[in-house]
């Protein structure tokens, strides 16, 4: 595989994110080459946790600009439900626990990949943000759906609809993280970790995951999944969105005009 890196050793799936010279942003091929390990993973019983990292400096940059910009509704929710959708959806439901190493920052697409992992361990140079409203649109991928179940409404619309950017301690202390370790022990803190929840009773992992998911999700994420792509695929044809793009690639101030 060209985008992903997969190893597995003491029951522990580790999932590398494989695109440091840009940063790990997520193409197609890319979500395609991660369906296929997860469909791997999913079948094999060596495995009880999926730990996700990114290579390089960065866990994932997010959506790689060269997939957006002009696009109609229509192509749009097919390449949200062929690929972001579908791949993020596997990691949120999966019967085995999934573990999200944030090495790095995570913005936009990669943060809500981060989102759908059941734990989140950041090291403590980690940045986040979903810029999404910068472009005059909204994250599409999940944020709007699982945030609020994190760190609750207030703190979610705040990161959602300023597209600020947190530190990983304020990561920890909104609840997005579970623990931030230091840097130079990164790797090993968050492995000890995974090591450590793979020795837990398969079964027991797999079924008490459903249980919290079922307890907490009082709206079926697909739906919200659905709302996202509803709204998502009329601000894309706004001149709001358009505008952004331009001023994005001509490398100036967008001029937003609310039509």
């Amino acid at each position: 595989m060209e985008y992903v890196i997969y190893e597995k050793s003491e029951g522990v799936g580790a999932i590398t994110i494989n695109r440091p010279a840009k940063l790990n942003a997520i193409t197609f091929e890319m979500l395609d080459e991660m369906w296929e390990v997860l469909q791997d993973i999913q079948g094999d019983r060596d495995v009880n946790v999926v730990l996700l990292a990114g290579a390089g400096r960065y866990f994932s940059a997010g959506a790689d600009l060269s997939i957006v910009g002009s696009i109609t509704p229509e192509t749009f929710r097919l390449r949200q439900g062929r690929y972001w959708n579908r791949v993020f959806s596997e990691f949120e439901e999966m019967g085995k626990l999934t573990i999200a190493a944030l090495n790095g920052p995570a913005l936009g697409g990669g943060l809500e990949l981060a989102l759908c992992c059941d734990l989140r361990y950041a090291s403590e140079d980690a940045t986040f943000s979903l810029p999404e409203i910068n472009f005059g649109i909204v994250p599409d991928s999940g944020a709007t759906v699982r945030l609020p179940w994190l760190i609750g409404v207030a703190r979610a619309k705040e990161l959602i609809l300023s597209g600020d950017t947190i530190t990983a301690k304020q990561a920890e202390d909104y609840g997005l993280v579970n623990r931030v370790f230091p840097r130079d022990s990164f790797a090993e803190e968050v492995r000890r970790v995974a090591v450590k929840m793979a020795s837990r009773a398969p079964l027991a992992l797999g079924m008490g995951k459903k249980l919290i998911h079922r307890s907490f999700q009082q709206a079926d994420s697909r739906f919200g999944l659905e709302q996202a792509m509803d709204v998502q695929s009329a601000l894309i044809l706004t001149e709001d969105y358009r505008e952004a793009i331009d001023a994005y690639r001509e490398k100036r101030p967008p001029r937003f005009k609310g039509r």
